[in-house]
């Protein structure tokens, strides 16, 4: 997508940054990113350092080695690559910037780097570094370093304002939300279904409609639980009950559809609600032992302990009011926002109103479509023959089972959808402009001939099925829209797929997951020119 033979390359719109901005710090402060330390081209070599260290580093999260310094420099590679991507739209979902905020958060869950002193009652003291790279509120023992409350209750702000977003959005968005039927349409026509999107598809229409309550009854009414104050025991069992219901929402939605990584990560900010008591005992005394076994092991080894001096914990204080002030500051104009007091009077959907985004406005689906129209990219090698281009995951051949793949994001599968909506043209000239690209690619060819793919870097962006017409050069392209319709509910391709596989040694038809109809021509055959490097209407006889 981004990298130098790529479909926009990051490149191209870092320079155009560099060329506007008055110096480094200031580019840094208005577009944040790592880019801004060097001053020549980004190649894939830079892209590459940038996602293998962060795949390192988050290797080191999961097996428990998570510090601040490893959430912060996960954040700034993340905000680094999300910044050079902003020259495309192929990273302008709203979940980037709530990955964003989510991350920022989190380096504060961590300690500090503080020195602590041994707890000996000798005359000898010893002093040890904590923090700096494993943290200490994560161990076995950490109940006497218990994560940041203000963290917390700004993740449970950060899940409040999720969920509010998305719940007023609809509210005052496509009328099919006040009638209560846009579930009539939504699993049909999200962007990438699943197989289970066509069990949710044909349930009867009364509990669609009821599912549209409940979708209100959670996002605008429970989701109040997560900011219930005080320490008392119907206190806490209500922050619990909201956090509880927000993530199980999240996870209905994940078995309705393929979302990216949206609903997994709105998922995290809802666990601060839930405190230790919260989980099953069973869980809870696997920690108990393990805590056990570490307090054993230390007393055999005569291993020394150590306490956190005063004057740490005041500093942490006062850092948390910092953070604390810092996000009630910039929290303002999301207030504005979702009261619809600013400029034009409407809710803005998936806002950002700072360059670091660390505090941001939410909402998905406030319109929903109530037909699936759908792009299929063909390409000929003599003008009569068309070879249809499948893509990892977007509906495409009529019989292909669609797939599981969030929390994974198909950024290319997603974008295409995108001209699905109504005027397509004009989708394809504001927003999807990369599909003209992507032909252009196609019909260069490159290195085709031979097979090879380092010139061809966008060949990984389709399925590989499609790379069996693209082994020699096509000379024309073209784009169609289609009608697409979900042929039956899961339970019935079930039962076809089932007889499908006891007749295998027999005329078994496949199983046909979509009807489909023509609808228009969106871009015409087109070839392309190697002189002027560009395309061109393709003059094909007969057609």
């Amino acid at each position: 997508l981004l990298g130098t033979n790529g479909l926009n390359p990051a490149s191209t719109y870092m320079d155009q940054l560099r060329a506007t901005s008055s110096g480094k710090w200031d580019g840094f402060v208005s577009h944040p990113t790592l880019f801004w330390l060097m001053d020549g081209p980004i190649r894939d070599e830079h892209l590459d350092m940038i996602y293998m260290a962060g795949i390192g580093l988050s290797l080191f999260v999961v097996l428990g080695l998570n510090s601040w310094l490893v959430m912060a420099f996960l954040w700034v590679l993340d905000f680094s690559i999300v910044t050079v991507a902003d020259g495309s739209s192929f990273y302008s979902y709203g979940w980037e910037s709530q990955l964003l905020e989510t991350g920022f958060l989190a380096i504060f869950l961590c300690d500090l780097p503080h020195f602590v002193v041994s707890t000996t009652t000798g005359d000898k003291r010893t002093w040890r570094l904590q923090g700096l790279w494993c943290d200490s509120t994560v161990t076995p023992t950490s109940s006497s370093s218990p994560p940041s409350l203000s963290t917390l209750w700004l993740f449970r702000w950060l899940c409040f304002r999720i969920s509010i977003g998305a719940g007023l959005i609809k509210l005052r968005g496509a009328s099919c939300w006040q009638d209560r039927t846009c579930l009539y349409y939504h699993f049909e026509t999200q962007p990438i279904p699943s197989p289970f999107s066509f069990f949710f598809h044909f349930l009867p229409n009364d509990i669609l409609k009821m599912a549209v309550d409940l979708d209100y009854f959670v996002q605008l009414y429970t989701i109040w639980l997560v900011l219930v104050p005080g320490s008392t025991v119907w206190m806490i069992w209500l922050r619990r009950l909201g956090g509880f219901m927000q993530a199980g929402f999240m996870v209905n939605i994940i078995l309705s559809g393929n979302f990216a990584f949206l609903n997994h990560l709105t998922i995290i900010p809802a666990l601060a609600c839930l405190d230790d008591n919260s989980w099953p005992s069973s869980l809870r005394n696997l920690v108990i032992k393990e805590e056990r076994r570490d307090s054993g092991r230390s007393a055999r080894t005569k291993t020394i302990s150590y306490k956190t001096p005063k004057s740490v914990k005041v500093v942490r204080i006062g850092l948390d009011f910092c953070l604390v002030v810092l996000i009630a500051t910039l929290s303002s104009p999301v207030i504005t926002n979702l009261l619809q007091w600013g400029e034009g009077g409407t809710q803005q959907m998936n806002a950002s109103f700072n360059a670091f985004r660390l505090v941001n406005t939410y909402g998905a689906f406030g319109s929903v479509g109530k037909a699936r129209y759908e792009p299929i990219v063909s390409i000929s090698h003599d003008g009569h023959t068309w070879h249809e281009l499948e893509f990892p995951c977007k509906p495409g051949r009529v019989t292909r089972r669609p797939c599981f793949c969030a929390p994974y994001h198909y950024r290319l599968d997603w974008n295409i959808w995108f001209l699905g909506f109504k005027p397509h043209k004009a989708m394809l000239q504001r927003r999807e402009q990369w599909v003209i690209v992507l032909l252009s690619k196609i019909l260069e060819g490159g290195n085709a001939s031979n097979g090879s793919q380092l010139d061809r870097p966008w060949l990984a962006l389709l399925d590989t099925s499609s790379a069996k017409h693209l082994l020699t050069t096509p000379k024309y392209a073209k784009v169609d829209m289609f009608r697409y319709k979900m042929a039956a509910p899961l339970w019935v391709l079930m039962k076809e797929g089932w007889y499908q596989m006891m007749n295998k040694g027999s005329e078994a038809v496949e199983v046909v997951w979509w009807k489909r109809n023509f609808e228009e021509a969106l871009i015409a055959p087109v070839s392309f020119h190697s002189e002027t490097k560009q395309l061109a209407y393709a003059n094909i006889p007969g057609i």
